[in-house]
C-alpha cells in the first residue's frame, strides 16, 4: 500500500508544468510587415498586432505639402535653369522629383493638385508685380495677365527630356497656353463688372442705407445698375419707374419736412402754419427772461451797412428820391449800445415785417427786415457766448434754428398744395445753406437721386397702365400672331412694382465683399497642367 503522499510525486516521464512555456524559436518578419510608403509614412518599422500609426500611403495634408514644396522652389528653379540651358541642365533632376512626387500625385491627386495651384501663388504674384512695373503695362491689366500667363508657361517644367529646339518649341506652346489663359481673368472681370453692375463705393452703399431707413425707394438703376436691375428697369420703363418712386417718395419728403418743424406726420404745411411756428419760437426767445446791456462793435454797425449798401449807391445818384425803407431800417438799428430784452422784442417785429412785405410783393424790403433780425440774433448769441450763459444760449439756438428751418421750408414748399419740393432743398444745400435734421437727409438724397423726386404737380397723373404698356402687348401680339405677348401689357405695371418693392430696394446696397481681384487673376493665371494634371 502505497503512502499517501506518493500520489503527489511526478514520474519520470511527466515534464514539469513550466516547461509548456519553454522558449520558441523566432519567426523571421516578412517584408510585407514593414509600412512601404511614398515616403510619407514611416519606413521599416514592423507592423505588430498592435498598431502604430503607420500609414501605408501618403496622408492627404502630406500630398498637399509635397505639391506646394514642388510648385513654389522646385519648379521655378528647374523651369529658370532649363530654359535658360535649352534643357541640358536640369532635365535628371526635373525627372527624379517627378518621380519621387509620384506616390503623393497617385494617393491624393486632388490634395496635390490644391498644393501645386497654392504654392504657385507665391512666384506667379511676383511675375505679376514685376509686369505691372513695366510703364507700359502698368494701365492695363490685360497687359499684365497675358505677360504672367505666358512667363509661368514657359517656367513650367517638363520631364519629356527634350533640348534644343524641340525643348524650346515645346515650352513655346506653353507659353501660347499661358498666354491664352491670361486673357481669362480680364474676361471674367468684364463678364462680373456687367453682370453686377460698377463696384459701389463706400459713400454710395452708405447714402442706400440712408434713404431707405428713411423709407425712400430708388430707381434699381441708379443705385446699383446690375444686369438684373437693367432688365426689369428697361422692361418696365425707365420714366414711369422713376415717376412711381417719386409719387412715393412725395409723402417720406412731406413726413421728414413736417418732423423737423416739430409737427405730426400728416401734417399741412402751407404758410400760415409756417407763420404760427416762428410766432411760437418768437414767444419763445422772450420767455427766455434775457437781460442786460449789450454794446454794439464796429462788426455790428458794418453788418447793418451791408444790408443797405446797394439802397444807398442808389441814393448818392438820385439825392432828392423817395427816402428809401431799407436805409430807414438800417439807420434805426444803429446804436452805441442796446437792452437785451428790447432787442428780443425787435426781432419777432422784424420778422412780421419781413412776412408782411413778402405777401406784399416788396421782396427788397422783407430781405432787409430778415437781414436785420439776423444781425441781432447773432449779436445776442455772441453776448450769450462770451458770457458763458451756456444753457440760455442753447435755447437761444433751438428756438432760432426752428425759425431758420421755417423759411428753408417755405421756400421749397408749394403754398396750395403742401408739397415739399425735395429738389429746392437740394439747390439750398448747394448754395451753402445750412440745412440740418430731416431737412438736410431730403436735400442729400435728391442730389444724389434726382430722378426719385419728381413732385406730383409737376409729373401730372400717374396712370398705371401707359400707351407705351398696351403697344408692347397689343402690336407684340399683332405682329407676331402670338396672343400670349398681350400678356406684356399687363406684365410691365408689374415689373415696375416689383422694381420697387423691399426685395429689390434692399438689395441695392452691395453687402457681400468681394474676394479680392488680384487673388483672382493670380488663381486663373496657373499654368494649365498644374490644374488638369501632367
Amino acid at each position: 500500500m502505497a503512502a499517501p503522499w506518493e500520489k503527489y510525486q511526478a514520474t519520470p516521464e511527466a515534464s514539469a508544468p513550466w516547461e509548456q512555456y519553454g522558449q520558441v524559436e523566432p519567426t523571421p518578419v516578412s517584408q510585407q510587415q514593414f509600412g512601404e510608403t511614398g515616403g510619407g509614412a514611416a519606413t521599416g518599422r514592423p507592423m505588430r498586432n498592435v498598431q502604430l500609426n503607420v500609414q501605408p500611403q501618403p496622408r492627404p495634408l502630406e500630398a498637399v505639402g509635397a505639391g506646394a514644396v514642388k510648385s513654389m522652389f522646385i519648379d521655378p528653379v528647374l523651369g529658370t535653369t532649363k530654359l535658360l540651358t535649352g534643357g541640358n541642365v536640369g532635365q535628371e533632376a526635373s525627372q527624379r522629383y517627378a518621380q519621387e512626387a509620384e506616390p503623393y500625385k497617385k494617393a491624393s491627386p486632388v490634395g496635390f493638385g490644391v498644393g501645386q495651384v497654392a504654392g504657385s501663388l507665391a512666384p506667379a504674384s511676383a511675375v505679376l508685380k514685376g509686369s505691372s512695373m513695366i510703364p507700359s503695362f502698368a494701365a492695363s491689366p490685360l497687359a499684365q495677365n497675358v505677360t504672367t500667363g505666358t512667363i509661368m508657361g514657359l517656367l513650367t517644367p517638363q520631364e519629356t527630356g527634350k533640348t534644343g529646339g524641340d525643348f524650346y518649341a515645346q515650352q513655346a506652346k506653353e507659353g501660347a497656353i499661358g498666354a491664352t489663359i491670361g486673357l481669362v481673368p480680364t474676361a471674367g472681370e468684364k463678364l462680373g463688372s456687367f453682370l453686377r453692375g460698377k463696384p459701389q463705393t463706400a459713400e454710395v452703399t452708405g447714402a442706400i442705407d440712408k434713404a431707405r431707413s428713411l423709407g425712400y425707394v430708388m430707381p434699381p438703376t441708379q443705385a446699383n445698375p446690375s444686369l438684373l436691375n437693367r432688365t426689369i428697369e428697361g422692361i418696365s420703363g425707365k420714366a414711369a419707374t422713376s415717376q412711381n418712386a417719386s409719387a412715393r417718395n412725395q409723402a417720406v419728403t412731406n413726413k421728414l419736412a413736417a418732423q423737423a418743424l416739430g409737427l405730426g406726420d400728416d401734417a399741412v404745411l402751407n404758410a400760415q402754419t409756417l407763420q404760427d411756428i416762428r410766432k411760437t419760437a418768437g414767444q419763445a426767445y422772450e420767455n427766455l427772461g434775457l437781460s442786460g446791456t449789450i454794446k454794439t462793435s464796429s462788426k455790428y454797425n458794418q453788418a447793418l451797412d451791408d444790408i443797405a449798401k446797394e439802397a444807398v449807391q442808389a441814393q448818392k445818384g438820385f439825392p432828392n428820391a423817395k427816402p428809401n425803407e431799407v436805409i430807414e431800417l438800417v439807420n434805426s438799428l444803429k446804436s452805441p449800445s442796446f437792452d437785451v430784452s428790447a432787442a428780443m422784442s425787435k426781432i419777432n417785429l422784424l420778422r412780421g415785417d419781413a412776412d408782411k412785405a413778402f405777401r406784399q410783393g416788396d421782396s427788397a424790403l422783407g430781405r432787409a427786415n430778415r437781414k436785420a433780425a439776423e444781425v441781432l440774433e447773432n449779436t445776442i448769441e455772441a453776448h450769450l457766448g462770451n458770457t458763458k450763459q451756456t444753457d440760455l444760449l442753447d435755447k437761444f439756438r433751438d428756438a432760432r434754428q426752428l425759425i431758420a428751418k421755417t423759411y428753408s421750408v417755405e421756400k421749397a414748399v408749394n403754398p396750395v398744395t403742401g408739397t415739399v419740393d425735395a429738389k429746392k432743398l437740394a439747390t439750398q444745400l448747394a448754395k451753402g445753406k445750412p440745412l440740418s435734421g430731416e431737412l438736410r437727409d431730403v436735400a442729400e438724397f435728391s442730389a444724389r437721386f434726382p430722378k426719385a423726386t419728381q413732385t406730383t404737380e409737376a409729373m401730372g397723373s400717374l396712370p398705371q397702365f401707359s400707351p407705351l404698356d398696351y403697344m408692347a402687348g397689343v402690336g407684340g401680339s399683332i405682329a407676331t400672331q402670338n396672343p400670349a405677348l398681350l400678356a406684356a401689357a399687363a406684365g410691365r405695371p408689374v415689373l415696375r412694382e416689383l422694381a420697387l418693392s423691399s426685395p429689390i430696394q434692399n438689395r441695392l446696397a452691395q453687402r457681400t465683399p468681394r474676394p479680392s481681384s488680384e487673388l483672382a487673376r493670380l488663381l486663373m493665371l496657373q499654368p494649365a497642367n498644374q490644374i488638369i494634371g501632367e
